[in-house]
């Protein structure tokens, strides 16, 4: 949200940079690192043209190399899940969804915060404010917490900004086959990567051989 840190530790590396030439040690590029995040949460983010315009003057004549990363693609990927079953009680309503924190393990690894939205509105539904969770036989498992949303069963729920750190951070705990990747493209969409299958997990294991070769 704030570009001073980020000039703050290049103005550093350049002074580092002046220090290397009095010994003679002379670079022609300098990495910038990463560390330029999205909006989970309506935050306010930096505006890369900013950054980039803020480097170059101060750079020069330098290439330079920058990891980008998540402000790419985190915006550009959403999990989708169905809602399985919805359950309330005095104190909490929970919709148990098909997804898991196997699948997008953020905010249970972090409490980190992804939006929440229904894919088709459903006036039909419950409104509540609802804790998305998952089935894993954790405590843990859970997308959201206290979404306002109107829910039934069958409904598919969106959870936003799951471009970054979401597939890759993925597992197979519980026994659980990683989910397919669609990708699209205004109209088009296409399958690029498969749903694993209870026999993929399985594969690879063989069975104890207890004899002496």
């Amino acid at each position: 949200t704030d570009l001073s840190p980020f000039i703050e530790a290049l103005e550093r590396a350049l002074d580092l940079i002046e220090e290397l030439k009095l010994e003679n040690i002379d670079l022609d590029h300098i990495d910038i690192g990463g560390g330029v995040g999205v909006s989970y949460d309506q935050e306010k983010i930096i505006i890369i043209e900013d950054y980039i315009n803020t480097v170059i003057s101060k750079v020069g004549s330098m290439k330079i190399l920058a990891e980008p990363g998540r402000s790419i693609v985190g915006n550009a990927g959403i999990f989708v899940t169905k809602v399985e079953y919805l359950k309330q009680n005095d104190i909490k309503s929970f919709a148990i969804v098909d997804g898991a924190m196997n699948d997008l393990i953020r905010p249970a690894l972090y409490d980190s915060y992804h939006e929440a939205v229904l894919i088709e509105d459903n006036s039909k539904g419950v409104t509540d404010s609802w804790d998305i969770v998952g089935p894993v036989c954790e405590t843990s498992d859970f997308l959201a917490k206290d979404r306002e949303l109107t829910l039934e069963k069958g409904d598919y729920i969106a959870i936003l900004t799951a471009g970054a750190y979401g597939f890759v951070l993925s597992s197979n705990y519980n026994s659980r086959p990683r989910v397919p990747e669609v990708m699209v493209s205004e109209k088009i969409h296409s399958l690029v990567r498969k749903r694993e299958t209870i026999e993929s997990l399985f594969e690879n294991e063989t069975i104890f051989k207890d004899e002496v070769n």
